[in-house]
């Protein structure tokens, strides 16, 4: 399963956190950096679990299968026709 690095940086020039994403396989590429907009550390912590929530969510559901029903092979039905026929001579 992959694990990825997430790091909340501060931008100096906003004074807000951004957050930063790694490859889990290789540490040093970025996969995605958000804009500078959170007020604190934890308020992008926060951001980031509700943007992988809102990720999962919108996962398309998995199609059920549908339910097998148990045929009796053409033989056996033949045999049971004939059978009821004849009951009802």
């Amino acid at each position: 399963m992959a694990q990825f690095r997430v790091e909340f940086v501060l931008d100096h020039a906003t004074g807000k956190y951004l957050a930063e994403m790694y490859h889990p396989e290789r540490d040093r590429e970025l996969l995605l950096r958000t804009e500078a907009r959170y007020p604190s550390q934890e308020a992008a912590v926060l951001g980031v679990v509700q943007l992988f929530k809102n990720a999962v969510l919108s996962f398309p559901k998995k199609r059920k299968k549908p339910k097998k029903t148990k045929k009796r092979p053409a033989k056996a039905k033949k045999a049971k026709r004939k059978q009821t026929s004849k009951r009802r001579r």
